[in-house]
């Protein structure tokens, strides 16, 4: 067990140095046996799990070159499991705690306004809303609900200066699509079909 914590010290110390490689190693080393403890222990499915290890690896190198990991007090995958394993129970949870105005702006946001495509007229309302609400609010709900970036990763994407900011931006501009929402349409007459 020391040669192993000896081992993944040095990837800590190698990726400290600027060892790009070291990082491909460790995601190729662990990325199906999480995925795999992902399905079986939180019934996540492939793209989710697979997903969320890539954001466990991109924290832990920013976790080893900010300096906030320096020495490890458990094996390499111990560390990393449990940076994926808070990710995803964050993303499930986010996932089973949408309220109806979230699912149904999810289900109809991701089409282009003058998309010739878009089948119905609920589709092209929330597009128009997506297209009111401005940046950055429109390439935040993009990248989290579409894209399905952790808080953590949009923070780092949009320079952030952490999480909560964030999250913080994120409320305010899922509060705002749904008061323009609600102001263009009571839920009986819009919701239903």
């Amino acid at each position: 067990m020391q040669e192993t914590n000896t081992e993944d010290q040095l990837f800590v110390d190698q990726i400290k140095s600027g060892d790009e490689e070291s990082v491909v190693a460790i995601y190729q080393a662990h990325r199906n046996g999480f995925i795999q403890w992902a399905q079986s222990t939180y019934h996540a499915d492939e793209p989710t799990a697979a997903d969320v290890f890539q954001d466990a690896v991109i924290c832990l190198h920013h976790n080893i070159t900010c300096g906030k990991l320096e020495t490890l007090t458990s094996s390499l995958k111990t560390y990393l499991y449990a940076i994926g394993k808070n990710i995803l129970r964050k993303k499930l949870q986010k996932e089973s705690v949408l309220d109806k105005d979230e699912n149904w702006m999810i289900e109809n946001l991701y089409v282009e306004p003058l998309d010739n495509f878009a089948t119905n007229d609920r589709q092209r309302f929330v597009a128009n809303l997506m297209e009111t609400i401005g940046e950055p609010c429109k390439t935040i709900l993009k990248l989290f609900y579409f894209k399905g970036f952790s808080m953590g990763a949009i923070a780092q994407a949009m320079d952030y200066k952490n999480e909560n900011v964030a999250k913080t931006q994120k409320l305010r501009c899922l509060t705002t699509l749904k008061h323009k929402l609600r102001n263009q349409y009571s839920g009986d007459e819009f919701y239903g079909d």
